[in-house]
């Protein structure tokens, strides 16, 4: 007998975001749970750092990724002027993936990644 699919579960992952390049070339990766819980893995994919978000920030963020849509976005959107040794972001979110050079974020975009926790560790902690 075939299952029905429930409720979004609180450990299904809600978005997760990509950055690399920039003057260094670092990667690192956040990725968010349903339930605002966050892991930060660096360029190999080791975890470092964890945490959960706000339930402000968390709706924010789903609010964020609501107006981004990345559904109806170009699997490569273009624009802006190029920026040498910019970043390059690939979100993932409910089966899509999006991978947008810096020059080329959306508004919506950006508004994504000021409420997704930092992809580095502060270094003052």
């Amino acid at each position: 007998m075939p299952v029905s699919p429930g409720p979004s579960s609180a450990l299904e992952r809600l978005v997760t975001v990509t950055r690399s390049g920039g003057y260094a070339g670092k990667a690192a990766t956040v990725a968010v749970k349903g339930d605002g819980s966050w892991t930060r893995l660096d360029g190999r994919l080791r975890p470092a750092g964890t945490g959960k978000l706000p339930a402000d920030r968390e709706a924010r963020l789903r609010a964020a990724l609501g107006r981004a849509d990345l559904a109806r976005l170009p699997r490569f959107p273009t624009g802006g002027p190029k920026v040498f040794d910019g970043f390059v972001y690939t979100f993932v979110q409910g089966g899509y993936e999006v991978t947008v050079a810096q020059e080329s974020l959306t508004p919506a975009l950006l508004a994504v990644l000021a409420e997704l926790p930092p992809f580095e560790a502060d270094p003052q902690r």
